[in-house]
């Protein structure tokens, strides 16, 4: 369940994000902060694969638009913790919802 401490260091526009997609997926996800130092970005996970995250960031985005990165894990013999499989400039919620459950259930290397 979605507790305001998962994100109580981030901006109220990532609160209201991770609220609404909390209400809108019908798929689970865990929250991932591996970005304290920055109140304006979050990463959701698959509870299965936490290295199948999509980052999303709200920072000089307008009200609702969002920069999201897409990582899964690395390839064998990498010494990065994630791989980065896709960017998107500029989303708003609704695509945003679509991206995170594209990939987080049905990612590239699915």
């Amino acid at each position: 369940a979605f507790s305001q401490t998962d994100v109580e260091n981030n901006d109220q526009e990532i609160h209201t994000l991770i609220a609404w997609l909390r209400d809108h997926l019908l798929i689970d996800f865990v929250v991932v902060d591996h970005w304290d130092a920055d109140r304006f970005a979050i990463g959701v996970a698959a509870p299965v694969d936490l290295h199948r995250l999509v980052y999303i960031s709200s920072w000089k985005r307008p009200t609702n638009q969002y920069f999201v990165a897409l990582e899964t894990s690395p390839a064998d013999g990498s010494d990065m913790p994630n791989a980065s499989v896709g960017k998107f400039e500029s989303v708003d919620r609704e695509r945003l919802a679509h991206i995170v459950t594209d990939h987080l259930c049905f990612g590239p290397d699915s």
